[in-house]
């Protein structure tokens, strides 16, 4: 966050025309950072509450006699509300407050935390986990309504940096996976499941205290350019970056399951080791995505964006390693963490881009942007991160189901390589365009200048 407010968010003015969305204004450089921190705060929150009961609750529910199939599924349930909601929220943000629809889910997710400590007190095995999987879905559903509006008030309110403003946001997401699970851990060894949960419940109430004075509202209605889902929908070119951001957590995602396994058999170490490389893994992340975000704003994210889908796919040969390269590279426990870190670092490669390239590429098409379709789009961007790790999860299970580690990392990188092909050929369907149009259109309007500028 002072990296973000070091460099003042600088950027050449935006030409415009009417059927562009207008900046934010109204509101001062202090309402601004404060609304943002205060953002980047909820979404760390919001991801907190979903990775926090990780480190407790299957041992929890051993003890209940509840098995880790019922434990897997209460654990997903979140992710796959994010991705039903997500369409939801972008619909919502047409016509509704933005700070008071970011108070109500962080209302509801206080409340839901807070009833959530009570559980423990039901001895019926059914009803506790028919309450839970319940108060995980209504968590779910507020999660993926504050991180839709988190992006869309992000967007808005600093459009000239929208890809370093999504690398901090997202940073903070991942900053949440790493650390919660290891605070669930403290606190359900410190005062069982209900301190666990009350204690992250008085956050979440802090946090909305805090948010009721520290939040300014940031218009994301409709203007009069109009727009609609379906329209952003049927442009497969538009929404294909979201699909590279959701490939890039399959592979994110892919071998975090099986990762505990692999190092017990492979190296004999334990969980604590397991946890250690993830941690690195995501360290990558957290401490690169800022920069890379900034260079994406600066340089052409294009570049960006096609470079990870050829470097993560080889990346996960050097996992295993792949057998082909078992004779020049062996595997140790130093490999396997430098490699995790170098994916950690890739990651935001492909990721972070996605939301300017995709308003890039509905203005080039369609030569507006109106704010409803800002909102969409925003949507279907946020939705593809669980899609991702959805899929990335269940996909490794079924795998490594007759493969080993090794193979099974092989065979994903060769499969997501054919997706580099696509990627690559989209970029040159992108850059084809922006040739047509500077060819019959001079001095056109832009919505992103530098991107624009970059691809001539």
């Amino acid at each position: 966050l002072l990296y973000t407010i070091k460099f003042e968010f600088y950027k050449p003015e935006l030409k415009m025309d009417k059927t562009e969305m207008k900046l934010d204004t109204d509101l001062s450089r202090s309402q601004k950072i404060s609304t943002f921190i205060l953002i980047n705060v909820a979404l760390f929150v919001s991801y907190a509450l979903y990775t926090l009961p990780v480190a407790f609750l299957p041992i929890y529910n051993l003890n209940r006699g509840i098995n880790t199939t019922t434990t897997g599924l209460i654990v997903a349930c979140v992710p796959l509300c994010y991705i039903i909601v997500c369409p939801i929220a972008g619909k919502l943000l047409d016509k509704f407050n933005t700070k008071r629809m970011l108070l109500l889910t962080t209302g509801i997710l206080a409340v839901v935390t807070y009833a959530s400590s009570a559980l423990g007190l039901i001895a019926s095995n059914i009803l506790f986990i028919a309450l839970l999987v319940l108060l995980r879905l209504i968590q779910g559903a507020s999660g993926g309504m504050i991180d839709v509006i988190s992006f869309a008030m992000t967007a808005k309110i600093y459009p000239n940096n929208i890809a370093l403003t999504t690398s901090i946001v997202e940073t903070s997401l991942n900053l949440a996976v790493a650390v919660t699970p290891f605070l669930g851990g403290i606190l359900y060894e410190a005062g069982g499941f209900y301190l666990s949960f009350v204690v992250t419940a008085s956050a979440v109430l802090l946090l909305l205290i805090v948010s009721t004075f520290g939040i300014s509202d940031v218009d994301c209605k409709r203007d009069e350019a109009g727009g609609n889902l379906t329209e952003v929908l049927k442009e497969a070119m538009v929404w294909f970056p979201a699909w590279h951001s959701a490939a890039c957590m399959i592979l994110f995602n892919f071998y975090i399951p099986i990762l505990a396994p692999y190092v017990e058999s492979a190296f004999n170490a334990g969980p604590a080791f397991a946890g250690f490389a993830l941690l690195i893994n995501t360290a990558g992340i957290c401490i690169t995505a800022p920069i890379l975000g900034h260079a994406m704003d600066k340089l052409n994210p294009y570049l960006f964006f096609a470079s990870s889908a050829f470097l993560l796919p080889v990346c996960y040969w050097f996992l295993g390693p792949a057998p082909f390269l078992a004779n020049i590279i062996s595997a140790s426990k130093l490999q396997l963490v430098v490699v995790l870190g170098v994916i950690g670092v890739l990651v935001p490669l492909g990721c972070y881009p996605g939301l300017l390239i995709m308003f890039d590429v509905y203005q080039v098409k369609f030569h507006k942007m109106p704010q409803s379709v800002k909102n969409y789009i925003t949507a279907i961007y946020c939705a593809s991160f669980p899609l991702g790790g959805c899929i990335g999860s269940a996909l490794s299970g079924v795998v490594t189901e007759k493969n080993d580690f090794s193979l099974g990392t092989t065979y994903v990188s060769f499969a997501f390589l054919a997706e580099t092909i696509l990627v690559v050929w989209w970029c040159g369907a992108v850059y084809r365009a922006k040739q047509r149009i500077i060819k019959d259109q001079e001095g056109c309007t832009e919505t992103t200048p530098i991107l624009f500028h970059s691809m001539t």
